[in-house]
């Protein structure tokens, strides 16, 4: 062989092996240090027993980010937060892998128990774990951050309230892609909050409605696009919806929709709506053109909350810059769009119905009352006439505009269908 081709492929191989080797060692670096903890100390803070306090805290929980709608088992706020259920994010942006949220009932052993309080609104708003490891950003802790002492130590309050529940939830399993984004600090705690963070006074202004709209509700966390590849928001364009779709990470989903844009650009936003129609769209789920709203904007609970809280939060969306941007439209599955009888109307409970209404009808925070059991004073002329027309004084959606007759019919038939299951 001649020479300089043997000496070439001599150099060619070395160059192989050497980038072998240091993929190697990148691989098993990220293995060894994606994981390492923060040495951070933890601010003294002491939550109250105060029932003001917990009901506070119940309030932020349930319907300001609807905390539940992740750590509890069942989509149901009265449902105790003891983790399990799984996040699938391996189709989203690098394939962040599965999660599992967390137990945060006050179980020493597998919930939080044994934090102090410090430890939780740490966690809450700069995203470290109690052993300084860092929360995946599926955790909203960029919303959490500028919540106040006060509002965060209520949340605590009302975690203390809850019965503990003994649950170990999953390990998560953590994509090689998303343990390389923890390794080199692309996903990372928030910065360290060493100073008191104080609301502004409660009241129908655009300034504690800014407040409420970024870090006391999940306003900003669902309606702002991120970035697929590390999680992070795109603080450019605050509100103009997401570019997660949710219902991707559900294992069956019958809905996949798009937080919309909620910026006053009169084509793509809200500009041209009124306070009215957007408290309609908030407490019932009616959009000003009659539809419904998908349940992962989950009306049901932000009915719940404080009508000036509601305002001020419409006033200062009013007043931020418009951002023209579209979503795109709301996926159905092929079983609820043209699946029949009681197969089809089981899938739009589910997706339309369950979350106020609860698992099979038996209820939910919002209504309580079990439509298993109250269905059958009703004649079907009645309930086809109420999902059809609803009700927004009673927080229920008219879907006339959404659904079909013949699909309306089918909801009906499975009502009916489990109305003698009672609890």
């Amino acid at each position: 062989m001649n020479p300089l081709v043997r000496r070439l492929l001599w150099i060619a191989g070395s160059l192989v092996a050497v980038i072998l080797v240091a993929i190697i060692a990148v691989v098993l670096y990220v293995h060894s240090a994606w994981d390492t903890p923060h040495d951070r100390p933890v601010v003294s803070l002491k939550a109250s027993t105060d029932p003001l306090a917990v009901a506070r805290g119940e309030y932020l929980f349930k319907y300001g980010h609807a905390c539940w709608g992740c750590h509890s088992p069942k989509p149901d706020a009265a449902v105790p937060p003891s983790g399990g259920r799984a996040f699938d994010l391996r189709s989203v942006g690098p394939g962040f892998g599965i999660f599992y949220a967390r137990n945060i009932t006050p179980d020493p052993e597998t919930g939080i128990g044994a934090w102090s309080d410090g430890e939780i609104v740490r966690a809450l708003r700069e995203g470290l774990s109690r052993d300084g490891t860092v929360l995946f950003p599926i955790m909203p802790i960029e919303a959490f951050h500028g919540l106040s002492d006060e509002d965060a130590l209520a949340i605590v309050s009302y975690l203390r309230s809850l019965p503990p529940i003994r649950n170990a939830p999953s390990r998560s399993e953590l994509s090689f892609a998303t343990k390389a984004l923890y390794t080199f600090g692309i996903i990372g705690p928030a910065p360290a909050i060493t100073e008191p963070i104080v609301a502004p006074p409660r009241g129908k202004t655009v300034e504690y409605g800014r407040y409420l709209a970024n870090y006391a509700t999940g306003c900003m966390d669902c309606h702002t696009p991120r970035n697929l590849e590390d999680g992070s928001f795109y603080r450019d364009s605050l509100f103009a919806g997401s570019t997660i779709r949710f219902g991707e990470d559900e294992a069956r989903p019958h809905v996949m929709a798009y937080a919309t844009n909620i910026t006053p650009d009169p084509e793509t936003g809200i500009g041209k709506w009124t306070e009215e129609q957007f408290l309609e769209a908030v407490r019932a789920g009616m959009r000003p053109d009659g539809t419904v709203l998908s349940t992962h904007m989950p009306y049901g609970y932000f009915g719940l909350m404080d009508e000036e809280d509601l305002g001020a939060i419409f006033l200062y969306l009013q007043s931020i810059k418009p951002f023209r941007r579209v979503t795109e439209p709301v996926w159905y599955s092929e079983t609820y769009r043209n699946g029949v009888g009681l197969e089809r109307g089981k899938a739009i409970f589910e997706a339309s119905c369950m979350l106020c209404h609860g698992e099979d009808g038996k209820g939910a925070a919002p209504t309580k009352l079990s439509l298993a059991e109250i269905a059958p004073t009703f004649t079907d002329k009645m309930l086809i006439d109420f999902v059809t027309g609803g009700n927004v004084g009673l927080r229920m959606p008219a879907f006339g505009k959404t659904l079909s007759k013949e699909q309306i019919l089918d909801v009906v038939a499975y009502i009916r269908s489990i109305q003698h299951d009672k609890p």
